[in-house]
């Protein structure tokens, strides 16, 4: 009985010039009920007299259309290797932070774990994203960038300030603490009010399967002292006559690479 259904189908794709496999109404040419298994090239575009392509190392098959579907070359970005972007997100941040006093001037040092007492995370400025990949050529691309002002202290009369401070990019991996990853130092002068913009860009290479958390965090250096001390915000506008909270934020934009 098995083998009278099995020429009945054949005898049905001749008259109507398609076939199906486990079905008795094929809607296509070719159309199988059930799962494809292809031991070698697929090919496509073929005509009666010219052997379709099959593709070559690197190149995707395309769906373009009814008639057009085939292999196509995918192409990755200049400088990135055989790795694609498996995430973009960007942060922003209207609180900012604001220093009063002066901190430390010294030198800052790589994986150092973060401290409280040393920095101070900027409240809206954390992402976090998976690397899946264990190969170790996974990459995060970040740019961060906010808003620095220096203001007047009631009841001084400076005409001139100056503050310098440092911003980085701790990363923490797993739930474990976080470390610094990136750092800079800059300073911010003239008259009360007088702010500039910062960025800070980091690129994380080689790393491993496994969650991330990044943020940014700022710290306060030399913010002058006696009658020449001033206030400096980090993302805050603390001198409200030519600044406010749209034109001093913060964003943090996270690129993450993968291989393919």
């Amino acid at each position: 009985m098995k083998n009278i259904y099995i020429i009945g189908v054949f005898f049905a794709a001749i008259c109507n010039g398609q076939v199906g496999i486990n079905t008795n109404t094929p809607a296509k040419t070719l159309d199988v009920n059930g799962t494809l298994n292809v031991r070698k090239e697929i090919r496509t575009g073929g005509t009666p007299t010219t052997t379709g392509a099959e593709g070559t190392t690197g190149q995707i098959f395309s769906v373009a259309g009814p008639t057009s579907d085939t292999w196509k070359t995918f192409q990755i970005a200049n400088g990135t290797g055989s790795l694609s972007l498996y995430y973009l997100n960007t942060v922003k941040d209207n609180v900012g932070i604001e220093f009063t006093e002066s901190g430390s001037t010294g030198i800052y040092t790589m994986d150092a774990p973060y401290s409280a007492t040393d920095w101070s995370y900027i409240p809206g400025i954390t992402d976090s994203f998976v690397v899946t990949r264990t190969d170790n050529k996974s990459k995060a691309i970040l740019s961060f960038q906010t808003t620095v002002q220096i203001a007047r202290r009631t009841g001084l009369s400076w005409t001139t300030g100056s503050a310098s401070y440092a911003c980085g990019i701790f990363v923490e991996k797993d739930g474990a603490p976080g470390v610094l990853k990136a750092v800079r130092n800059d300073v911010v002068r003239g008259v009360p009010g007088s702010y500039r913009i910062y960025n800070l860009n980091v690129t994380l290479d080689a790393l491993a399967a496994g969650s991330y958390v990044v943020k940014a965090a700022c710290t306060n250096r030399n913010l002058g002292s006696g009658s020449n001390e001033a206030n400096l915000g980090i993302g805050r506008a603390v001198d409200t006559s030519n600044l406010n909270s749209a034109m001093s934020q913060s964003t943090l934009t996270t690129s993450m690479l993968q291989t393919y």
